[in-house]
């Protein structure tokens, strides 16, 4: 029961950071300045946690190398360079609505069974997920579906992440070390030495109410709670059952950006959201006739 809890929980921390990223692309901050936050702020705040449990001692290398690589610096810059393309709805459509397709396909080539109710559960998410790429015209088109590869990307290691953590059976100390910490000593030096950087931290005058909601939002809320969140969910119910309620922000990630970024989708989006619904709970409910 906690499981589904933390992850309806995490539809909604996920379904607010679409449109706060959306925002974020549209202001003086560069994707680059944006993944900065992301490790900088979280990895500030757990520092002194890291230390205090020595959390280093408690994993290895390589389960922290390949759990930061897997929701790292390229997941981030994939995610926020998908929001410069396309509108915050794609991004529920396109990261999470595939996530469930990805989750399961790793599963199975990793040696997972396959169920005949999951397979039909996730294809569901997946038409749902297609049906929007008609839904432009082809000069709006010819600019979003840079986006929507870039959120395909981002969902690849997302989902590579989920499963990870469910395979170790990574503690939450685990996963902030790997994902904040190491992610921060990695990235935050290239970004300050090479990286092309939008907006001036030193410059207060330049702080607009978006670019703090941002930096407030970026830096301590998918990190520190969604991630764990997400975990939690994973090792819960499962991974492909947390990816299907996860695929879930699609919907709630629309609602929201109706009604804060006027993006209105069409009658043809909305009926690709109504069929990613049906999936879900077509595995959510084929999860709980077996457990």
């Amino acid at each position: 029961m906690l499981g589904f809890c933390s992850a309806l929980l995490v539809v909604f921390i996920w379904s607010f950071w679409l449109i706060i990223s959306r925002i974020g692309v549209k202001t003086q901050l560069s994707i680059y300045d944006l993944a900065a936050i992301r490790f900088g702020l979280s990895s500030f705040v757990i520092f002194p946690f890291i230390i205090y449990f020595r959390v280093w001692r408690t994993i290895s290398l390589k389960k922290v190398l390949l759990t930061s690589f897997s929701i790292g610096p390229f997941y981030a810059l994939f995610a926020f360079g998908g929001f410069y393309y396309s509108p915050a709805y794609h991004g529920g459509v396109f990261m999470n609505g595939f996530l469930p397709v990805i989750t399961v396909f790793i599963g199975y080539l990793l040696g997972k069974k396959l169920f005949k109710l999951d397979i039909f559960g996730t294809s569901l998410i997946m038409l749902g997920s297609l049906i929007i790429l008609f839904d432009h015209p082809y000069e709006i088109l010819i600019r979003s579906w840079k986006g929507d590869l870039l959120f395909i990307l981002a969902a690849i290691f997302l989902s590579i992440f989920i499963i990870l953590v469910n395979k170790w059976d990574l503690r939450f100390s685990q996963i902030l070390y790997s994902i904040c910490i190491i992610n921060a000593l990695f990235y935050l030096p290239i970004w300050f030495l090479f990286l092309p950087k939008g907006f001036n931290f030193l410059d207060y005058s330049l702080y607009s109410k978006e670019i703090l909601i941002n930096i407030f939002f970026q830096g301590f809320v998918p990190n520190i709670f969604g991630l764990y969140l997400t975990a939690f969910a994973a090792k819960s119910i499962g991974t492909a059952k947390a990816s299907s309620i996860l695929a879930a922000v699609p919907i709630t990630g629309a609602v929201l950006g109706f009604f804060i970024l006027s993006e209105i989708p069409s009658f043809l989006s909305w009926m690709s959201l109504l069929i990613v619904s049906t999936g879900i709970l077509v595995v959510v409910l084929f999860k709980k006739s077996h457990t």
